[in-house]
């Protein structure tokens, strides 16, 4: 079969199925653990029969992973039906969930089902256009269609697309409400404040004083930085109850909580979705 002028999405493909989210084999590209000819390519990067791919151990694990997964159906009907139950709003441009906490948006190492495996069984088309962590609650959006999925990664780009958290935190140094201005950096699998990290704006408001010395609080994130909401609260010396990473007390749940969400969709018709937490948020 011949390769010339074929995309390398396609090819990786057919070595490992066709079934193989779009997104992992991007996100395997941007991080290097696929490679054209020993060089860092893109997944639309035309290629030929003279050119030669190599994967990573953790690609490769990955990929099995899921044609395993695929082969012996263990995304059955009931996978479907929760992720029917998680649908909080559904057009022919978008589906938006309300997230459990302790599902993953996407497949990594050790993670064997998530929702874009899950969102693809159920819509083919489905592609996510976001992801909150694994142990975040509520909205996720998913695009049905490539322009409406192109529409909102542009406005997450441009910062047009407006998101509130609820999170319930140590109360002990909280102030009714703040700013936090101060970048962050990524260094291996956490985040800490550095000077020489990226800019990011945290906006809080307390809403409700608890009996145990915590408080719920409504956040809003000004940029869109891995792990922004953790790092700011810790920073300010009011950690996310059960953030085992960045110093919350210990709890059964993280408590944090995507709550609500407001774009536009490519006929610039305004979306504006509300999630509700669950209930270890009623304290």
């Amino acid at each position: 079969m011949s390769f010339d002028k074929c995309r390398a999405d396609k090819i990786v493909r057919r070595q490992f199925g066709k079934q193989l989210p779009q997104s992992i084999i991007e996100k395997a590209f941007k991080n290097k653990d696929i490679l054209i000819n020993g060089v860092r390519a893109k997944a639309s990067t035309q290629i030929s029969e003279n050119d030669k791919i190599t994967y990573s151990k953790f690609f490769t694990q990955i990929a099995s992973n899921f044609a395993e997964q695929n082969s012996n159906k263990v995304i059955q009907n009931d996978l479907i039906n929760n992720f029917k139950n998680m649908i909080i709003f559904e057009d022919k441009n978008f589906i938006i969930i309300n997230k459990p906490a302790g599902l993953a948006t996407q497949l990594g190492t050790d993670t064997h089902i998530s929702i874009d495996v899950i969102a693809k069984a159920y819509c083919d088309s489905a592609k996510l256009v976001h992801r909150i962590d694994k142990e975040t609650s509520g909205i996720v959006v998913l695009a049905k269609n490539l322009p409406t999925a192109r529409c909102v990664l542009h406005q997450f780009k441009e910062n047009k697309i407006s998101k509130k958290y609820l999170a319930i935190v140590s109360n002990k140094n909280l102030k009714h409400s703040g700013k936090i201005d101060i970048p962050i950096k990524k260094i291996a699998n956490s985040v800490i404040i550095d000077k020489s990290g990226k800019h990011a704006i945290t906006i809080y408001k307390e809403l409700q004083k608890f009996c145990n010395n915590t408080s719920l609080v409504e956040i809003t994130p000004k940029t869109g930085r891995t792990h922004q909401i953790r790092v700011h609260m810790k920073y300010i010396g009011c950690p996310i109850l059960g953030d085992k990473k960045y110093g919350g007390r210990q709890y059964n749940h993280m408590c944090l909580h995507a709550y609500t969400i407001t774009l536009h969709d490519i006929n610039n018709k305004i979306i504006n979705i509300k999630a509700q937490p669950p209930l270890y948020f009623q304290q």
